[in-house]
């Protein structure tokens, strides 16, 4: 481990903005907390240094618990305050008397190599970096609710963090401002200055996507985030690693899912087919489950569940009756629940992957196909959720929302389009199966 460098990754807030009843940084999102995700891009560009994690006392258990997996991580108890927890990091690594230290908000779980990489190269020739982008919004000062004045945009910038220093220099900055007023600060560069206000400051270029999660908006926005992340996975067959891995395929005679049927066979996976005409209708649990105890019994594991089964009726809900309706709930949505319920058992065993397929149509109701589009946008919920729930038992839950794509069931119901513009099943199906590989869950992977 590296002797001239450590991180202190702060995650002592309580997120009371977030309006959640856990500590932003515990928040799940694909699957990890913020803290993990955080954790992760700071070690993903330094693996040889030290992080000191900054924690609130009644999280520090569960917080060790969660980096256990990290053998560079130190959890320490923060401060009551921001600055505190800087502190308290500061104090920790005193033991081990590095010559820089990186200080980074576990509430920025998205910061890149590059800005990581750029703070360490500008602290090689400066005492304080800061990472910053301009302002893109008129700022103004306020005074007794009304405008004081208009500061020039041009020579504002928003800042973000890591912040870097050089360590000794840092603490005695801290001991020199004093424990009263370290409240008055709202970054460690901004203590750093009132300690010397002849230092100097290197800026380094943030990114926008460097977003701190505050507010639940900033949630939403960073699990979108991460979803476009997911969605860059790689569309060739290389990296598919299934050799000895036995699927279960619902509706895997057409389409996608017969595609990746295809395909999970030639990358060597046992796959076993399961659809109306083999005589299991996922409406029917008792069918579902029969299919799941016989492959699990004939191949002694199960690793991978696949629902590809969908269906779709156009026409406007008042020109559908209720057994149109019934029956595209009872397929759509509670049959994704029988293959659910059912499989969860073998995927505990095996830690294997529950892969739901939902439609692009799940982010907003469609005039003509409303209740598919509403039982679509319900294996999302349903997929972050099982997600959350499952994550104990080692399963992985996710799932692919297709563009529009060339099956038996878009021809019946869009006849007039042209093929030419449509994805192909194998196309969906190769890019599918590589999420089976993910470590990911609760991952909504567009393709």
């Amino acid at each position: 481990m590296r002797d001239d460098l450590a991180i202190i990754l702060l995650a002592g807030g309580q997120g009371q903005r977030l309006g959640w009843e856990i500590p932003k940084q515990f928040v799940r999102i694909g699957g990890k907390t913020i803290l993990e995700h955080s954790f992760s891009a700071l070690t993903e560009c330094l693996p040889d240094v030290r992080i000191v994690v900054t924690v609130p006392v009644d999280q520090l258990e569960m917080s060790r618990a969660i980096l256990s997996k990290f053998p560079c991580a130190d959890v320490i108890i923060g401060g009551s305050t921001r600055q505190g927890s800087t502190l308290s990091g500061l104090t920790h690594l005193e033991n081990f008397c590095p010559r820089d230290v990186i200080i980074h908000d576990a509430a920025r779980p998205f910061v890149s190599n590059t800005i990581i990489h750029d703070v360490v190269e500008a602290l090689h020739a400066f005492e304080a970096v800061d990472v910053a982008i301009p302002a893109t919004d008129t700022i103004i000062v306020e005074n007794g609710g009304f405008i004081q004045s208009i500061p020039e945009r041009a020579r504002l910038m928003r800042g973000q963090t890591p912040q870097a220093f050089r360590f000794g220099k840092l603490i005695s900055a801290y001991r020199k401002v004093g424990l009263e007023r370290l409240s008055e600060f709202t970054d460690d560069c901004g203590l750093f200055l009132a300690a010397d206000p002849f230092a100097r400051v290197r800026i380094v270029q943030g990114a926008s996507e460097n977003m701190k999660i505050t507010e639940g908006l900033d949630l939403v926005i960073a699990d979108e985030m991460l979803r476009m992340k997911t969605a860059n996975v790689d569309p060739n067959i290389r990296g598919i690693d299934v050799k000895g891995k036995t699927a279960v395929i619902f509706g895997g005679n057409s389409g996608i899912g017969k595609a990746m049927t295809q395909i999970l066979w030639d990358a060597g996976c046992q796959t076993e087919v399961a659809s109306r005409s083999s005589g299991c209708d996922i409406r029917n649990y008792a069918d579902v489950e029969k299919v799941i105890a016989d492959v699990q019994s004939k191949h002694g594991a199960i690793d991978f569940v696949i629902n590809t089964v969908g269906s779709l009726v156009m026409r406007d809900v008042a020109n559908q009756n209720a057994q149109d309706i019934a029956e595209q709930i009872s397929i759509n949505l509670s049959g994704t629940f029988n293959v659910a319920r059912a499989s969860h058992h073998s995927l505990a065993r095996s830690k294997g992957m529950l892969l739901n397929f939902s439609s692009s149509s799940y982010t907003r109701g469609r005039s003509g196909y409303v209740p598919y589009s509403a039982c679509k946008a319900a294996v999302v919920n349903l997929t972050q959720g099982l997600a959350e729930e499952w994550m104990e038992d080692g399963i992985r839950v996710n799932c692919i929302v297709p563009g529009r794509t060339d099956t038996a069931m878009r021809r019946t119901n869009f006849y007039n389009e042209d093929q030419d513009s449509l994805l192909s099943p194998y196309e969906v199906g190769l890019k599918a199966t590589k999420v089976l590989n993910a470590g990911y869950s609760g991952m909504v992977v567009r393709v």
